[in-house]
């Protein structure tokens, strides 16, 4: 009877979720926050999400995306007006394109995918982890464009606004905030992991690692940004969007890597 019933709340959790997410994506779309590739993008992002993570987590997986999503898009109107004066506002008003869909979601797809095929509930860990460090990278980039003095991270030399690998104590403030709001929706992944029996300061962990794997994969994508980014190899160019696929990557290892430290297997 009461599994009868925990199924039956699942599958009402993950409409009103997933109701509630195309909506809001639809209306960014309609008022032109993203263009008709990244709404198509999403929907699709979205989809497989919740396909390979199935009616136990899919709503959970919904969920954090969507908090991306929207804290994003959100945060790219943070003194927009200052930002495109010094010439490093997001183009089109901040309309985001496929290539801002590929360059934060394949990451977490590839997470979500691993898991449809091990079931290990650490690789919960490795999606939000690159998830987080989306979310950090972006707070980062657009509250510490608007309101630091960079330095480049390699050299800890002051460097114009703007400037690949430039970071700043506002900037770096930003990306914990943001990981920090990634790491806390997040935490919609932890009721049915309690159910197998996982220790009580699960919720604690999980939070500290997913907020510390955020971070860290900030730290990489300006690293990657001070060195690599927008230089050419043979006939490839490391673009940010690139960059922006491997520091999510790294941060969702990274969390994997916490969560077996943390006992969370």
């Amino acid at each position: 009877m009461f599994f009868g019933e925990h199924q039956h709340l699942l599958v009402t959790v993950t409409a009103l979720t997933v109701s509630i997410a195309f909506s809001l994506v639809l209306y960014a779309y309609l008022k032109r926050k993203i263009n008709t590739s990244a709404f198509i993008g999403t929907f699709t992002l979205g989809v497989i999400i919740l396909l390979t993570f199935g009616l136990e987590f899919g709503y959970a997986g919904v969920l954090v995306l969507l908090a991306f999503f929207l804290f994003g898009n959100l945060v790219t109107k943070y003194k927009y007006d200052r930002k495109a004066k010094l010439g490093v506002a997001e183009g089109n008003k901040g309309m985001r394109g496929m290539n801002n869909v590929l360059g934060n979601g394949l990451s977490p797809l590839f997470f979500a995918v691993l898991y449809a095929l091990s079931r290990d509930n650490v690789l919960l860990l490795g999606f939000s982890g690159a998830i987080a460090t989306a979310c950090s990278d972006t707070f980062s980039t657009e509250i510490g464009q608007a309101e630091g003095n960079p330095r480049l991270i390699t050299t800890l030399k002051k460097v114009p606004v703007g400037t690949n690998g430039g970071v700043s104590l506002p900037g770096l403030g930003a990306a914990l905030l943001g990981s920090g709001l990634i790491a806390l929706v997040s935490l919609s992944f932890i009721n049915p992991y309690l159910c197998s029996g996982a220790q009580p300061n699960l919720k604690a962990i999980f939070f500290l690692v997913c907020l510390l794997a955020g971070f860290f994969g900030c730290l990489i994508d300006s690293l990657l940004g001070a060195t690599l980014e927008d230089k050419h190899f043979y006939k490839f160019r490391l673009n940010k969007h690139g960059v922006n696929i491997i520091a999510t990557l790294f941060g969702g290892i990274f969390a994997i890597l916490l969560g077996y430290f943390g006992g969370l297997q």
